[in-house]
């Protein structure tokens, strides 16, 4: 029988990927302690923004190029860091509950729920307690800037122990002292380049191999940082972030405040009065953590009847009107459709003069956009719509799924 917390990965890596023979071997208490750990396989995600710089509007949206580095783990450290996760997190749930903060924290917990229901919920306070201010907060860097000393106490207080067990030490240590080898340099090399490339069920390489190759291996040579990208990041993410929430949600309680994180993004609607001292408390509360604040991103809007200004959060805008899917997020799937539909253009007109194809499929295409799959951005702004109750949300899915048939139309 599968082990609830046990989730099979396909990708490719310094190992093949495990099964639930090996997952049931690692929760005996000495196997993370004696494992090898591999380093982590890194690479840089990329994602354009169009943003409107507010000292020059008159230069229109202009491209921002937003990255962040990804590592992954090879297969067996996986299943070795998404069980030590599970254990963390049914400790972190009773904390929770404990500490009253099952409702503000809402990242990385099996909630049943998406953004769009959050969103709801938060525009729903709004418009129930207007006027009222909208306070957004962004922690700048929040992976990398998670203190080593600071994680590890708070990992012994919520496992009550003086010191880590040499098993969760492991754990710990593979996370903090993490080492990653650029997936791009795996590429550029000739032998694991092509294995990476091949689709047979074998490793890319061992580590030896690789240092054999001259590939540099990187330590995390600082005291602070963990990789976003590991089973148990996110869970040690939380972890890290309790005597924040704990701070904020006691001052937004006393002033009968909302208080939500979703990750490194706080969010706050509390009475105007109020959000000069909020704010301090939130400031302070981070700063005790040795983080900091985006301060181009710290975002305070009045909600109020008479006055029509949105909201940024979790990729809806809200305002009294309602809620509206953010521009920067339907612009994106504009761009992705246009750019899929050429893509299929082209494959097809190719396929048919060479006589593999009498036509244009759009099977793909539809799948991709169309409002049917269950999991696909169409679909999930209709259900938006409906838990926002926004009839601007469901015209704004409709226009992308008439510019849908209207390209495959064409074909």
């Amino acid at each position: 029988m599968k082990p609830h917390w046990f989730k099979p990965r396909n990708y490719r890596h310094f190992d093949v990927p495990v099964g639930i023979g090996f997952a049931e071997k690692v929760v005996a208490t000495d196997f993370a302690a004696q494992h090898p750990f591999s380093p982590h396989i890194s690479y840089i995600k990329s994602d354009k923004r169009y943003r409107l710089d507010p000292k020059n509007p008159h230069l229109g949206r202009q491209i921002k190029i937003k990255t962040r580095e990804i590592m992954y783990a090879s297969h067996r450290d996986a299943c070795i860091l998404g069980y030590y996760s599970a254990q963390l997190g049914l400790r972190l749930e009773k904390l929770y509950a404990e500490s009253a903060l099952g409702d503000n924290v809402i990242a990385y917990r099996a909630l049943g729920k998406a953004n769009y229901h959050f969103s709801a919920e938060a525009l729903r306070y709004a418009e129930a307690n207007a006027p009222c201010m909208i306070l957004a907060y962004d922690v700048s860097g929040f992976f990398d800037s998670l203190d080593h000393g600071i994680l590890k106490q708070r990992l012994k207080d919520i496992l009550e122990v003086s010191e880590l067990s040499p098993d969760w030490y492991a754990v710990f240590r593979q996370v903090t002292k993490f080492r990653k080898i650029a997936l791009d340099d795996l590429k550029a090399h000739s032998t694991f380049g092509a294995r990476i490339k091949d689709k047979a069920r074998r490793p890319i390489a061992t580590v030896a191999e690789v240092k054999a190759a001259g590939i540099t291996i990187t330590p995390n040579p600082n005291q602070h940082g963990i990789p976003q990208g590991t089973p148990i990041s996110s869970t040690f993410a939380n972890l890290y972030m309790i005597e924040v929430d704990r701070k904020i949600a006691s001052a937004c309680t006393k002033a009968g405040a909302f208080y939500r994180r979703y990750s490194d993004d706080i969010l706050i609607i509390c009475k105007p009065e109020d959000a000069l001292r909020l704010e301090s408390v939130v400031l302070d509360a981070v700063d005790n953590e040795r983080l900091a604040l985006n301060t181009d991103k710290i975002e305070r809007t009045l909600f109020d009847r008479a006055n029509y200004r949105s909201a940024q959060y979790l990729g809806f805008l809200l305002n009294p009107k309602g809620a509206a899917i953010r521009p920067s997020s339907l612009s994106r799937q504009w761009r992705k459709l246009r750019q899929a539909a050429k893509r299929i253009e082209k494959a097809g007109n190719e396929a048919i003069a060479a006589g593999r194809a009498k036509k244009i499929y759009t099977r793909k295409l539809r799948k991709r956009f169309a409002p049917l799959p269950l999991r696909n951005f169409s679909s999930y702004a209709r259900r938006a719509a409906e838990e926002l109750r926004s009839k601007v949300v469901r015209r704004q899915a409709r226009r992308i799924e008439r510019e849908l048939e209207k390209i495959i139309s064409r074909f």
